[in-house]
């Protein structure tokens, strides 16, 4: 009651005094032009500001089987191409300008070429418009080259699938992959397991995460209901999205299209990159590449079957989630994109999402370490939602040296 009265008596001064009114909606003024000013730096710079980030990654385990110099590797992911014509194209330049004088040994693609087929014609510029490298390009599939999502009812379908944790006691659709020997996850992040018998098929059994509705409850109370809302909003920034399947893109036409460019799509399989072993400038190494976690069929026993045990090993995986598998870990190094870095990053909070079951918003990208496998994770070129902030997209250029 005392407040009502405060106001009331506050009011009436506000009306009739001009000064304060002007201080007021100065005040809104400016919170609106910060708000503006944000929005636009989030939605139209920060997107097309990449930077190229450089990095020297040492490992023991390739001592007397790279050039003395190192191996160079120009690492990009997640260009999410949709044929966003002025936008695309600025990036295209920007990755143009930076890589012009650029001298590298390897170009890797970690997924997510396109967000749908109609940015087709874009990879394809992208890889023509970018130096050739030493040793050859190699690339692996991501989530959305397989299949075009939509975010529409995003809110209410992870409120749906958190409602039937909490009611049926498990997860239907669970968030955490089943590794068998090094096959496909049984579950994921959307809800229902189907994997892929073949990754190149140009169609397969398309669901919408169809499940049963949670049991019944009673009534909440206003307490109860918002202790409920605020675990709910922890659970949907912690754990993967569950995102309505709208269509499938044509992953034939993709990997065709990145073989006329120069690019090898690794699809659980490996290659021995061997020249001059055992010379100061030799190098003998295995690169590996798995399919897409989600939405693939990874299969790490087929892509290591041919690669003894003490080599040197790169593993490309789009989503860092591989991690979770423990034949993963026999890579000396780990290179994933896939987490956009979260897109959006606060300096409190961290990463707003990651879109991943193995790092949290802390480690959304970067550099870290598994045990003996080191692992990099790129921020990525594109966006699934078009904007970023504290997130810039980025290229890398990776110097692999013995330790």
């Amino acid at each position: 009651m005392r407040s009502l009265g405060r106001i009331g008596e506050w009011l009436p001064r506000l009306m009739q005094d001009r000064q304060l009114q002007r201080r007021i909606a100065g005040g809104l003024g400016l919170l609106s032009g910060v708000g503006v000013g944000l929005a636009g730096y989030a939605l139209l710079h920060e997107p097309v500001a990449i930077e190229l980030e450089q990095l020297t990654v040492r490992l023991p385990n390739a001592r007397g089987r790279l050039p003395h110099k190192g191996l160079k590797i120009l690492h990009l992911s997640d260009t999410h191409f949709q044929n966003l014509t002025r936008r695309e194209r600025a990036k295209i330049e920007r990755i143009r300008r930076l890589t012009a004088e650029l001298e590298y040994d390897l170009l890797v693609h970690t997924g997510d070429f396109w967000h749908n087929e109609a940015g087709i014609e874009n990879v394809a510029m992208l890889l023509d418009m970018l130096p050739k490298p030493r040793l050859g390009a190699y690339g692996v599939l991501g989530n959305h080259d397989y299949v075009c999502y939509s975010h529409s009812d995003i809110l209410t379908r992870n409120w749906q699938r958190y409602q039937r944790i909490n009611t049926n006691g498990h997860q239907q659709g669970a968030a955490t992959p089943a590794y068998q020997n090094g096959s496909t996850p049984a579950l994921h992040q959307n809800g229902y397991a189907h994997g892929r018998a073949e990754a190149l098929s140009p169609a397969y059994s398309l669901q919408n995460d169809v499940t049963a509705p949670a049991a019944s409850l009673p009534p909440l109370s206003w307490l109860e209901f918002a202790q409920d809302t605020i675990q709910f909003m922890r659970y949907f920034l912690n754990v993967p999205f569950d995102l309505e399947r709208v269509s499938l893109n044509n992953v034939r036409l993709l990997v065709e299209t990145l073989a006329e460019h120069g690019v090898e799509v690794l699809h659980n399989r490996s290659v021995h990159l061997c020249q001059k072993p055992g010379e100061a400038d030799g190098m003998d190494l295995h690169l590996a590449g798995v399919d897409d976690v989600s939405e693939g069929a990874v299969d790490l026993a087929t892509a290591w079957a041919d690669v003894p045990q003490d080599s040197l090993k790169i593993l490309l995986s789009h989503n860092p989630d591989i991690l979770e598998d423990p034949a993963s870990r026999n890579a000396d190094l780990i290179l994933s994109g896939h987490t956009h870095g979260g897109q959006v990053a606060l300096p409190l909070l961290g990463a707003a999402h990651t879109q991943s079951i193995h790092l949290g918003r802390r480690e959304a990208a970067g550099y870290m370490r598994r045990g003996n496998t080191h692992v990099y994770v790129t921020r990525g070129i594109g966006e699934g939602i078009p904007l970023r902030f504290g997130a810039k997209p980025q290229i890398t250029l990776l110097t692999i040296v013995a330790e």
